[in-house]
């Protein structure tokens, strides 16, 4: 009897020191594996979230870059308008003063004493 005692006390150590945190460890295993996956995904999308927002700052900072750069496009064709507008005005003028000048040599007096004109001035 003090041998099956001693049988039933040496299992049951063995049970006690081997199988039951063996089985602790199996059961708790899964909670620690999904505690695990949660801390990982949560770490996935705290990741992403900083990645879309540093893409956000890099779109923003393109769209001001953008802008800027359209503007000052606006301003140079605005420029080059207003350029073209003088240079317009100065053909047209040039062209008016160079009529004239076709005109005034056209009817100038060739003779001294404009007595006996040449040309003469019929017009």
């Amino acid at each position: 009897m003090e041998q099956l005692s001693n049988i039933i006390q040496m299992v049951g150590g063995a049970v006690s020191s081997i199988v039951l945190p063996l089985l602790g460890v199996l059961l708790f295993y899964d909670a620690r594996k999904r505690k695990e996956y949660a801390e990982a995904r949560k770490a996935e999308a705290d990741s992403i979230t900083q990645y879309a927002a540093e893409w956000k700052e890099l779109y923003e900072n393109d769209s001001t870059e953008k802008a800027a750069l359209n503007q000052k496009i606006d301003q140079l064709y605005k420029e080059k308008e207003e350029d073209r507008q003088r240079i317009r005005e100065l053909q047209e003028k040039n062209t008016a003063l160079s009529l004239e000048n076709q005109a005034l040599k056209f009817k100038e007096c060739r003779v001294r004493g404009c007595k006996d004109r040449m040309p003469p001035s019929d017009y």
